[in-house]
């Protein structure tokens, strides 16, 4: 972005810059801590429009203090700095994970699902944007040429503008995805809810989710010509039965928390030695083959349905399917 969009400015500029585009990620730290720790702090004071004002004024006041000899002033730090800081939510906002832009008024996350968590084709369209460059004006400066545009300012454009139509083509693709698997029948019920999620390497393999009146299905989804869709194959869970168990798992604050923060919940009960065990996750995380970072809530109850324990794990410690 500095050398796309303000290839003229000086080097606090630039350092404001990184630090509004890489802050926010800061709330990572908390998995540290814990998966209640984790899952109060990723994505949501960072990452909401309180935390983008946040972030936004302490990167202007990092910038100015950086160049204090001869300080840039706050209107001319503060566009180049607010833009990278609100590329970083966009960013995110494509992704699957979601992101608390109200928090906290509400811890409600939105995501697109265009692109996964990491994604290697934007990593490496921004490194041959940096690095090509880079090497062409090696080889000029050898033969005694000089660049007639700023250094490296048409690569990082050029960049920018092949990740925008990445991200337009990503969102046509799930968009196709999602429309595939709504008019489809699953166990002989038809889709209540259905969204795919992005696939880590493949543009043309989406991840879908279907929800019917009992059931949560699993279902690979690929677009582009000569593909067939068959939603035969898809894996389907049932939902657990009303019981008394289930009701009182529900009703805790961490079940309530956790439902209304992630996509697609299912709940797995289980009995155990003296009670029962639910376990709530989401489906998104099924359907993208993913555990790390991921959440899921446990509750214990007694004979009596009386709530023993209750809290937040990582996904990986789970046993119920």
């Amino acid at each position: 972005m500095a050398r796309g969009f303000f290839p003229r400015r000086r080097w606090p500029t630039v350092f404001g810059i990184v630090c509004a585009g890489t802050l926010a990620d800061v709330d990572l730290l908390s998995a540290f801590f814990g998966p209640a720790a984790y899952f109060a702090a990723r994505r949501t004071f960072t990452h909401s429009l309180v935390g983008f004002i946040v972030i936004v004024v302490l990167s202007v006041l990092i910038a100015r203090y950086s160049g204090k000899r001869q300080p840039e002033s706050f209107s001319a730090l503060l566009f180049p700095v607010a833009a990278a800081a609100a590329v970083h939510l966009l960013l995110d906002l494509s992704q699957s994970e979601g992101v608390a832009v109200l928090w906290p008024i509400s811890s409600v996350r939105l995501a697109v699902n265009w692109v996964p968590a990491i994604d290697p084709w934007i990593m490496a369209i921004f490194v041959t944007g940096i690095c090509v460059p880079e090497l062409f004006h090696l080889i000029t400066s050898e033969i005694g040429v000089k660049d007639k545009t700023p250094r490296g300012r048409n690569g990082s454009l050029i960049a920018f503008a092949v990740i925008v139509a990445y991200l337009g083509a990503r969102g046509f693709l799930h968009s196709s995805s999602a429309t595939l698997l709504d008019p489809h029948s699953y166990g002989s019920e038809s889709a209540r809810r259905v969204d795919a999620f992005p696939d880590a390497l493949s543009l043309l393999t989406w991840h879908g989710v279907v929800e019917t009146q009992s059931l949560l299905c699993l279902v690979d989804v690929p677009v582009g010509p000569g593909k067939n869709f068959d939603p035969e194959i898809a894996d389907c869970l049932h939902k657990p039965e009303v019981s008394p168990e289930l009701d009182a798992a529900q009703k805790t604050d961490v079940a309530r928390e956790y439902v209304r923060a992630l996509p697609f919940p299912r709940a797995a009960v289980a009995k155990t030695s003296d009670g029962y065990e639910v376990v709530i996750r989401s489906m998104r995380d099924a359907a993208e083959h993913e555990t790390r970072h991921r959440l899921a809530a446990r509750i214990l109850l007694d004979q009596r349905y009386g709530i023993t324990s209750e809290e937040l794990v990582w996904l990986s410690e789970v046993r119920l399917r």
